[in-house]
């Protein structure tokens, strides 16, 4: 998701939240600027996500494997919580790669 905010009111709001609520603070203290929103691009921000999502399930997949357990985009799907559609789509690259590795 992209959005425009003003940095002195995010800093406020992250103050505020400090004090109310660890987990939360930690949480907004990971965002991170893309860039600038004249130059951030609706590609990049999909290109970031896919990057993350490709990354979950390959860790997945590497800690399934390390634990001796059976593979399957079931349980990918349990372990991420990322949709089938979206497993499907990477599930057999990332495996090979995996393998490639071990």
């Amino acid at each position: 998701m992209i959005i425009d905010i003003n940095e002195e009111l995010f800093e406020k709001v992250k103050q505020i939240v400090k004090d109310r609520n660890i987990t939360i603070y930690e949480q907004l203290e990971e965002i991170k600027p893309l860039e600038t929103i004249e130059n951030a691009t609706l590609t990049k921000a999909r290109e970031l996500k896919t990057q993350r999502v490709k990354q979950s399930i390959k860790e997945t997949i590497k800690s399934l494997y390390n634990q001796n357990i059976s593979l399957s985009k079931y349980k990918i799907h349990k372990a991420t919580g990322i949709a089938y559609i979206t497993i499907n789509k990477y599930y057999d690259d990332i495996l090979k790669e995996v393998m490639n590795e071990h």
